[in-house]
């Protein structure tokens, strides 16, 4: 029986309400048990046809029951085996209605190689299925990106590495850390995280999600179902450098550009100024080599239509006189012909005029009569007694009317 000393020192037992209520507080109120990753043997593993695991991890020297509810089983992969050396990560809490201890599971991940190999393997098909490693995917990297986001452990040798390659190949850019977990059970959920708080990054280009080498069994969180669809589902194109050469993540396969190690990740995102400098430099020699090229062809061009616009200009000019001579000619000739026309209806004219004069009249025995200085032309325009004027060539005749005698 189970005593305990109250207040005033009356002893009385307890419910087991109250035993199990004294337990789940203690279990409750321990940080430690709140957040736990729990590594053993997989043994009992059961799935109830509700959609929850039950399963069991053994020690050496002792055993715990676990449960995984089925919206966490959900995602889960269908790789456990009995015997499996697994982790689950989750919390440790009582469960009072079988007054148990209980491992409350959210994710369940595999330690032995063999079980590791199964479920990468088994997660890389279905991924592969939905497309998540289609080259198609692939989105271009930025040849010179203005700001670039670095998800990392800020205290790993990879972030020493990206910063070095950042300051000596591109230092116009701008490089922001975002920290995360590389290595343990919550390394997934921490670097998943911090890829989301990159794509916030006003003007960021392009992420690089890097990691130094390691043991392999290191290298797992980078084939958790939940990063490496982070990493498919990014705004932002996302280059990865994860462990040496030879390994290759799941989160390799999803990202948009993947570099053997982090020095190589970041030597694609930053071009390398000095190479670029020179590279300018050659392409202006070259651009002033073919202008100078181009400037002599047209140079030379321009000399031969000079030479055969000079003797085209003479032939021209020859041809040209010539043709004026014998406009100039034709001219003449016709100028003469028709001065010749134009002088004999002249002297047609002449006779005209000389034969209708007064002074011819005069010489036939006509003279001109005016009165008041103007011609006589009718004999019944003069009255008598009235002056009149005969003009002749040689001098004028004053008279009077006498008498007019007009004819019938």
């Amino acid at each position: 029986m189970i005593r305990r000393s109250g207040a005033a020192g009356v002893d009385r037992p307890l419910s087991v309400d109250e035993v199990a209520l004294r337990v789940r507080n203690l279990i409750d109120y321990d940080a430690v048990l709140a957040r736990v990753a729990v590594e053993g043997e997989l043994t009992d593993f059961k799935r109830h046809v509700s959609g929850h695991i039950y399963f069991s991890l053994k020690g050496q020297n002792a055993s715990l029951s676990c449960v995984m509810f089925r919206s966490d089983a959900a995602g889960q992969l269908l790789w456990p085996e009995v015997g499996d050396r697994v982790c689950a990560v989750g919390s440790v809490r009582f469960y009072d209605a079988r007054g148990t201890v209980q491992v409350y599971a959210r994710k369940l991940f595999p330690l032995g190689e063999g079980a590791a190999a199964r479920a990468r393997e088994e997660l890389r098909r279905r991924l592969e299925s939905e497309g998540l490693f289609s080259p198609a995917r692939k989105r271009p990297i930025p040849a010179f990106p203005g700001v670039v986001a670095c998800v990392t452990s800020d205290t790993g040798a990879a972030v020493r590495d990206v910063i070095r390659q950042f300051h000596t190949r591109f230092p116009l850019a701008q490089l922001v850390v975002v920290p995360c977990l590389v290595q343990g059970v919550r390394a997934a959920e921490s670097a998943a995280r911090a890829l989301r708080r990159a794509q916030s990054i006003p003007g960021v280009e392009v992420i690089l999600l890097v990691r130094g080498g390691g043991a392999k069994e290191d290298l797992n969180p980078f084939d958790d179902e939940e990063l490496v669809r982070e990493v498919a589902r990014s705004s932002i194109p996302v280059v990865t450098g994860i462990g040496h050469e030879i390994d290759e993540s799941l989160c390799d396969m999803a990202s948009d550009c993947r570099e053997p190690t982090p020095t190589a990740a970041a030597a694609r995102v930053f071009p390398d100024r000095a190479q670029e400098l020179m590279a300018i430099a050659v392409r202006e020699r070259r651009l002033n080599a073919d202008v100078r090229h181009e400037i002599g062809r047209a140079e030379s061009a321009l000399c031969a239509v000079r030479g055969s616009l000079g003797k085209n200009m003479e032939f021209c000019l020859q041809s040209t006189a010539q043709r004026l001579d014998t406009v100039s000619e034709r001219m003449s000739h016709k100028l003469t012909g028709e001065t010749r026309i134009a002088a004999s209806k002249l002297t047609e004219l002449e006779r005209s005029l000389e034969n209708l004069s007064p002074h011819a009249l005069a010489r036939r025995g006509y003279g001109l009569v005016l009165k008041g200085g103007r011609p006589v032309c009718a004999a019944r325009t003069l009255k008598n007694d009235e002056k009149i004027v005969v003009q002749f060539p040689d001098g004028d005749v004053l008279g009077t009317v006498d008498e007019v005698a007009l004819r019938a």
